[in-house]
């Protein structure tokens, strides 16, 4: 007997199920029974972390709870479940009948385990300003910051994101005046060139100016702190919202770096403030969420961010990632130039497509479109992501 034996991509089940001769009518379901998903649930008091723990170990799966639980030694803890997608579909389904609120966990798990629609969006950074960290001052005239607006959008930009007020550690700050003054030549135009249009900015005045020009998107790093107004602005509009985690100001966001769980703090602020959001009447389809790369965070925490991204397509709202030329990828290498920053970009950038980020936000389109179209490529497989 001659055989070989080797490790296949999970994420191609589909695929490899076909290629052996399985019943194509059942490869849905036989995908289930083989593809295996891994899913954290927090703060669960210990009673209910012992059902759904009981619960994985009937239907074949594994889980893991603090150690202190079986003695209810605990209040409450954090819980693991591990298996098959068909698995925990299962245990899904035992919570519905459960007491203490777990059908509300059961819900949740099954919306966890639907595949997300995946359409990844390019947008292309246009700064207005004298002091940003990578092109302050170059587009800073009109004329220019039109032909680079045109530039990006023949490179495959699908939003121009424009900037009139520098938000990076230790940028001074400008009115929303001036912000206004710089944006109103830009808007309009930009807007006719076939793409959305996005304004960077924190200021509820400059948001509504920008929405009656005909804005698409407001992209706040605030993180909705900075301009109380600004809730009223989106809700009373029909834009889009990017909702950025960051802490501080931009003069004191560096020394705010302090976090016991960084992954699962953002992912709580980010989860209460669309909450927020959506009880105020802004609606999760209007909304991005942003984990706000370079926003008080460290190189090492900037890299653990980017690592766990995935996570946070768990939200329920689609997602946004800037890491373009920043500090920690500055970081792996001494040579700064902007060639050096767009390569390395581009490379996180197709990390993040892999982990379904929807808009990727960059200076250089042009690379980016090439990471996108290698993803496609090699996930051009309607059975593979």
């Amino acid at each position: 007997m001659q055989f070989t034996v080797k490790k296949i991509k999970p994420f191609c089940i589909k695929d490899e199920l076909l290629k052996i001769g399985f019943d194509p009518t059942h490869v849905d379901l036989g995908a289930k029974k083989h593809e295996f998903v891994n899913i954290k649930v927090q703060n669960l008091p210990f009673y209910c972390a012992t059902i759904i723990k009981e619960s994985a170990l009937s239907s074949g799966a594994d889980s893991a709870v603090n150690r202190e639980v079986l003695m209810h030694n605990v209040e409450s803890s954090d819980l693991i479940i591990s298996g098959t997608v068909k698995q925990l579909e299962n245990i899904a389904k035992s919570l519905f009948n459960q007491p203490f609120g777990l059908k509300k966990v059961g819900e949740e798990i099954l919306s966890n385990l639907k595949e997300k629609e995946y359409n990844p969006l390019i947008m292309g950074i246009l700064n207005v300003t004298d002091d940003s960290f990578s092109d302050g001052s170059r587009f800073l005239d009109t004329k220019s910051a039109i032909n680079h607006a045109k530039e990006m959008v023949q490179d495959g930009a699908d939003i121009v994101d424009i900037g009139a007020q520098a938000t990076n550690p230790n940028s001074k700050g400008i009115s929303p005046e001036d912000e206004i003054k710089r944006l109103k030549p830009l808007i309009k135009e930009i807007k006719a060139m076939n793409c959305l249009v996005s304004i960077d900015t924190r200021s509820a005045k400059v948001a509504e100016f920008s929405i009656n020009e005909g804005a698409d998107i407001i992209n706040d790093v605030s993180f909705l702190n900075f301009d109380k107004n600004m809730i009223n602005v989106i809700k009373n509009s029909d834009a889009h919202y990017v909702l950025t985690h960051s802490k501080g100001e931009p003069s004191t966001m560096d020394n705010m770096c302090d976090y016991e769980n960084l992954c699962d703090e953002i992912y709580e602020s980010l989860k209460e403030k669309i909450s927020f959001l959506v009880e105020n009447g802004v609606s999760k389809d209007r909304l991005y969420a942003d984990t706000g790369f370079g926003f008080a965070k460290n190189t090492e925490q900037n890299f653990e961010l980017l690592n766990k991204i995935y996570e946070f397509n768990s939200l329920g709202i689609k997602t946004l990632a800037g890491v373009s030329r920043k500090r920690f990828l500055k970081s792996l290498e001494k040579n700064t130039a902007l060639e050096t920053l767009d390569t390395l970009t581009s490379l996180a950038s197709f990390y993040l497509f892999e982990n379904k980020v929807d808009i990727i936000r960059v200076h250089n389109v042009k690379q980016t479109k090439l990471a996108l179209k290698l993803y496609r490529a090699i996930y051009s497989q309607k059975s593979c992501p």
